[in-house]
């Protein structure tokens, strides 16, 4: 699909960063279709960044182009890669690897079209450099024009630890995210059978469910999470309160 510009980025919505954004996109293609993925990704936090895009980028259309303007290192570069399916503007700063593991890499370009830049502001490459040529893209499907061809190899790439079995049925995970209702979500995928219990700081959940019932407030119990990962909640209230967890607490599940 022509034309769809998905977004993520840590600019939250409190300032004018996401509207002037978005205003700069129309600019440069007025026939642009916008979504917003996230705006509240932690301020500079790549991991957090990359696990949204790839719980998110399957569900878009052919053709969209994803703006990551996460970018905790203004030194650098700029590019324009392209998958069978989709194009990614973003720093090469890594947000797209876990994407990658699932969405092969065609082609790597480096940015140099910056005769489509806002220039004379001050330092805002979401808006004034990556916006630009996110727009110019999703017109065009073709980076061609926009950057220069370089090796897959400069892409810089991460990997999530994966849960490790310390004995026969006996996994070893850790919180990879903590979405806004507080649920604690695992670095394992669903294996297609429920665990029998998880210990978090000390703590045993045995409640295990493959969909929400009518529990007691505060009850914790473990489920399976939209994307297909195990994670502990809390009903009607943050697991990662009562539990005291973060991203990298240790959970262990036993099946």
């Amino acid at each position: 699909m022509e034309n769809l510009i998905a977004i993520i980025s840590d600019y939250g919505t409190k300032d004018t960063y996401v509207g002037t954004l978005k205003a700069t996109l129309y600019n440069n293609n007025s026939e642009a279709n916008i979504v917003d993925i996230s705006h509240s990704v932690k301020p500079f936090d790549i991991v957090d960044a990359a696990i949204k895009l790839k719980w998110a980028y399957r569900y878009f259309p052919s053709g969209t182009v994803f703006l990551i303007a996460v970018d905790p290192d203004p030194s650098t570069e700029l590019i324009i890669v392209s998958t069978e399916k989709y194009y990614i503007v973003a720093p090469n700063n890594g947000i797209p690897s876990l994407m990658f593991e699932e969405e092969p890499i065609d082609s790597v370009y480096e940015i140099v079209a910056d005769h489509y830049f806002i220039q004379g502001k001050g330092h805002f490459r979401g808006r004034n450099q990556l916006a630009p040529i996110a727009a110019q893209l999703a017109k065009f499907q073709s980076p061609f024009y926009l950057g220069e061809e370089r090796d897959i190899s400069i892409l810089k790439k991460f990997k999530l630890p994966s849960p490790k079995e310390i004995s026969p049925g006996k996994f070893e995970c850790i919180v990879i995210d903590i979405d806004s209702f507080g649920n604690l979500i695992l670095n394992m995928e669903n294996t297609e059978k429920l665990p029998n219990k998880a210990t978090i700081n000390g703590i045993e959940i045995t409640t295990v469910t493959s969909q929400l019932k009518n529990f007691k407030k505060g009850t914790c119990f473990v489920s399976v999470n939209p994307e297909g990962h195990y994670q502990i909640v809390a009903y009607m209230n943050a697991a990662s309160k009562l539990l005291k967890a973060n991203r990298g607490t240790k959970v262990i599940l036993e099946f």
